[in-house]
């Protein structure tokens, strides 16, 4: 764990830190693991980005971490329950809208915190943010596109990376639940971007937008659906021909709204190329390693796509 002179130089960090400590001590020792694997590089990122989105708000902070724990706790006994059953829990999506996207508190007080922070604080979202920045944003750069969609926002940490990153870039952003919508603007709001960006509370398959994006964002979406690959089509259509996307589903992790089963990251990648889309690339990264050969392991799939021009 960051000892206490560390604190003094990300007194941001420093406080997610005090509050594992004394709240949340069997997972206090990630923000040691991730300086240790990622450097000093991933804690001044990580500092930078608390002290804009939570400036003047230290409570909210705490608030946050403790949504995370919840978050994680809750991730962690799913995951124990997935490895003797091996499936998700039995679920509609109906079900898990009305138990987690239209539920104000839920989303504010434990989900929405709990993605955010699991960005910096799990090694496969850091990977996934690494990859993104690495990558895809290049690629971006060498297309020449101004457009990109985001579809199914969560908390609107990758439209902001995407404005932040891509100055020549408006955005806009789509997703089915109002409180994730509202976080997203407050995301945007917060590192002045708002006005690059717009976000619509709208099914893109029931009413896709008019015109189509050079570029497409879709980060673990996929799992949360009944038909991934209705979905996967939808994306296909508003992506123009040429055009660049990034899309990231989750593998072998249960969560109170995953809905989908994938067991491996080829069957995502293999759904992904069956809408229509070419792989560039792909990642395979898991949350950490497993303690047994028996244990199951949440992963990411993460893939770089494009669309041909025929």
């Amino acid at each position: 764990m960051i000892v206490a002179g560390d604190r003094k130089d990300t007194p941001f960090v420093g406080i997610i830190d005090e509050v594992l400590t004394t709240e949340a001590p069997f997972i206090a020792g990630i923000i040691s693991k991730q300086v240790a694997r990622f450097g000093p590089s991933w804690i001044d990122a990580f500092e930078k980005d608390l002290s804009i989105f939570f400036a003047g708000n230290v409570e909210g902070l705490r608030t946050a971490t403790r949504g995370y724990i919840r978050f994680a706790l809750d991730g962690m006994l799913l995951q124990k329950r997935f490895d003797k059953t091996g499936k998700y829990e039995a679920k509609t999506y109906e079900q898990a809208s009305l138990e987690v996207y239209q539920n104000e508190r839920y989303m504010h007080s434990l989900y929405l915190p709990g993605i955010y922070l699991s960005h910096f604080l799990w090694r496969h979202h850091y990977l996934q943010q690494l990859f993104f920045a690495e990558r895809f944003v290049p690629l971006v750069r060498k297309h020449g596109g101004t457009k990109f969609y985001d579809v199914g926002v969560g908390t609107g940490f990758y439209s902001r990376e995407c404005l932040r990153e891509l100055p020549e870039l408006t955005g806009h952003g789509f997703d089915l639940s109002s409180h994730s919508l509202s976080h997203t603007r407050k995301m945007v709001d917060a590192f002045g971007l708002s006005n690059r960006y717009q976000a619509s509370l709208q099914d893109i398959l029931a009413d896709p937008p008019k015109e189509q994006a050079p570029f497409l964002i879709n980060i673990e979406v996929l799992e949360h659906l009944e038909d991934p690959l209705s979905f996967l089509k939808g994306l296909y259509r508003i992506l123009a021909p040429g055009g660049l996307g990034l899309i990231a589903a989750a593998v072998t992790a249960p969560n109170a709204d995953h809905i989908y089963l994938y067991r491996s990251a080829q069957e995502v990648v293999d759904q992904v190329q069956q809408a229509g889309f070419n792989v560039i690339e792909f990642r395979d990264d898991a949350a950490y390693d497993p303690r047994t050969p028996q244990e199951s392991v949440p992963r990411n799939a993460l893939l770089l796509v494009s669309k041909g021009n025929d």
